[in-house]
């Protein structure tokens, strides 16, 4: 299902090293732009339920006449979310630079960020120190604050989503493929969803249909609360609505107090308790009220 190694695409321009990951609507590889000779991400439009892969060609052609105009829309939108992407410019957003349409579907190209997860440093070596998961945390608030001022959503704020840097221990954030724009006067989205949640980190609204229909950064920030507490913890948080019958659990007796505050606020259970703006949540993990 996945493309081989050596696979060439976009007339010989990228040449597939190997697969880095795959989720439902897509696959990321590692790649080589073999003119300039740099590494690259290449995000696949592949969703594995509707699509199917013919090994010769690679040509890539959905299984169901009936869901071909479903399809259709949803790679209009990943596309339009590469290019969305790649007018980011914070240095805390993973930077695209191409896009195309090729073997029936679509990609975009992004930066190798060199490093890894925050999910897979905690894994291997348990909780970070404070200091470290405060200045981490920090960074992607202010990743998030620009999306904000630009009336979008990530959507899917996790440690599996947000890169560390080897070269500058920066983190970065990846993966907008649940993002949102929403029109500037109503609040309304103005792009279609891909749906999906991630237990533990996804706010109660992520449940519902037509949850996240308006703007809401509190969306995001529960997720970035949701995030510190798995830094801190070495543990994935409950689910939301085991948070909204039985509240968060005790954090360790070393985590600070606006720590905690930060962490309380941000997975409030409705969107009216948590931190309306990402300014908001730092002053309580700064110590604020």
């Amino acid at each position: 299902m996945k493309l081989q190694p050596e696979t060439l695409l976009k007339n010989g321009s990228y040449r597939i090293i190997s697969a880095l990951g795959q989720g439902g609507f897509g696959i990321t590889y590692l790649a080589e732009h073999i003119h300039m000779r740099r590494k690259v991400c290449i995000k696949e439009f592949f969703p594995t339920s509707l699509y199917r892969r013919d090994d010769i060609s690679h040509l890539a052609t959905v299984k169901d006449d009936d869901n071909v105009e479903v399809v259709n829309a949803f790679k209009t939108k990943f596309l339009k979310e590469a290019r969305t992407i790649s007018t980011m410019d914070n240095p805390h957003i993973v930077r695209v630079f191409d896009s195309f349409e090729e073997n029936g579907t679509a990609y975009y190209v992004m930066e190798y960020i060199e490093g890894e997860s925050l999910a897979s440093i905690v894994e291997r070596d348990g909780a970070l120190d404070e200091s470290t998961s405060r200045r981490y945390i920090a960074e992607v608030a202010d990743a998030l604050g620009y999306l904000h001022e630009r009336n979008t959503l990530h959507l899917d704020v996790k440690p599996q989503n947000i890169m560390v840097r080897k070269s500058d221990d920066r983190a970065i954030l990846i993966d907008f493929g649940l993002a949102k724009h929403y029109d500037d006067e109503s609040g309304t989205q103005t792009t279609l969803t891909l749906g999906g949640r991630s237990h533990g980190y996804s706010p109660i609204e992520q449940y519902d249909d037509g949850g996240v229909a308006y703007f809401s950064p509190e969306t995001d920030i529960y997720s970035l609360g949701a995030t510190l507490y798995y830094l801190v913890t070495a543990s994935h948080p409950p689910r939301a609505n085991v948070v909204g019958s039985n509240g968060l659990p005790e954090l360790p007796h070393s985590v600070s107090s606006p720590t905690r505050a930060a962490i309380t606020a941000a997975m409030g259970f409705s969107v009216k308790q948590r931190p309306h703006t990402t300014a908001t949540f730092m002053s309580h993990l700064n110590g604020g009220a």
